[in-house]
């Protein structure tokens, strides 16, 4: 595929995922499996996703280049993945899933470090070289770290929540209906495909968030994916002034026996969206309890929804930094 094809393909890839981040098996044969060896010759570690290209069989006639897509900078750095382990110049072993339309894509899933050491970048993915030493420790992203003491735990919904990947009712746990809930907003946040989604999708988003008391009448809701910052106005009444133009909307809240209740409207956008959730710590301290309700009034439409987050010692919201 020549250059210009590329780039509208990967255009097309990226305007896709930005609707649908987990779609990318349409344009990557999961089935398929391709191995190849390389010098890197760039690297892009930035959200949502990690690119890397190779050049392979430099100087020969059969010189060709390997581009490469692969985790979210999010993810990666929670399994211990970072960006100084992808030097260009180095000679890797690579292995990943085949572009369905490109020869030389690949969706990448392994790297074999010239040291001996194995970089596994999907989630679900075993070692493929079972001698070598991995990187890549999945166990915070499965909720296989927990905090025993339960004095060290949380005591208020103030605090960093994590989804926890497979688990039913954490993971791709909030569902909407394709129609009857569009917001038309002025102010759109971000570009490509790092426009952040309407918010009661980006609830449902796979990173961390964070709930802080900010002690001035203020409460923040700091959801990673996109750099989601959400301002909820506490103890007034909800009289929706029109001055937030983008889909994150105009809040406010109240707090009764530890539990946060947030009613939020887009009248910013003219929109009829009304969106109600509610935060509460468990009985354990380990999850945060999360309910939301979707209405729209003008078609009668209104959808329920559950999800938790759990506690995760040492756990962290980083900026998304998302190109």
């Amino acid at each position: 595929m020549n250059r210009p094809l590329l780039a509208l393909a990967l255009a097309a890839l990226l305007a896709t995922q930005a609707m649908a981040h987990h779609n990318w098996a349409a344009f990557f044969d999961a089935d398929g499996d391709i191995e190849f060896e390389g010098v890197i010759s760039s690297v892009k570690f930035r959200n949502p996703h990690v690119r890397v290209t190779f050049l392979v069989d430099e100087g020969t006639p059969n010189e060709k280049t390997y581009w490469t897509e692969s985790n979210s900078v999010a993810a990666l750095t929670r399994m211990g993945v970072t960006k100084e382990l992808l030097k260009v110049g180095t000679r890797v072993r690579v292995a990943g899933y085949p572009s369905r339309a490109d020869t030389n894509g690949v969706f990448m899933n392994h790297m074999l470090l010239p040291d001996g050491r194995e970089i596994v970048f999907l989630r679900t993915a075993e070692s493929r070289w079972p001698d070598a030493e991995r990187i890549g420790n999945t166990d915070i992203a499965h909720g296989r770290v927990r905090e025993e003491d339960f004095s060290k735990r949380p005591t208020s919904i103030f605090s960093v929540w994590n989804t926890i990947y497979g688990a039913e009712g954490s993971h791709q746990a909030l569902k909407y209906p394709s129609e009857g809930f569009v917001i038309n907003y002025a102010e759109p946040r971000g570009t490509g495909s790092c426009v952040s989604k309407d918010l009661w999708v980006q609830m449902g988003a796979p990173y961390p968030i964070q709930i802080i008391d900010n002690k001035d009448g203020t409460i923040t809701i700091h959801a990673e994916e996109n750099d989601t910052i959400r301002t909820v106005h506490m103890n007034i009444e909800h009289n929706d002034p029109g001055t937030a133009k983008n889909n994150l909307g105009y809040s406010t809240g109240y707090m009764e026996d530890g539990k946060l209740f947030v009613t939020t409207t887009f009248k910013g956008s003219n929109s009829p969206i009304v969106f109600k959730e509610t935060f509460q710590l468990s009985e354990d301290h380990n999850r945060l309890e999360y309910t939301n309700n979707l209405s729209n009034p003008e078609s009668g439409v209104s959808v329920d929804n559950e999800k938790w987050w759990e506690y995760q010692p040492n756990s962290f919201v980083q900026p998304y930094d998302c190109t």
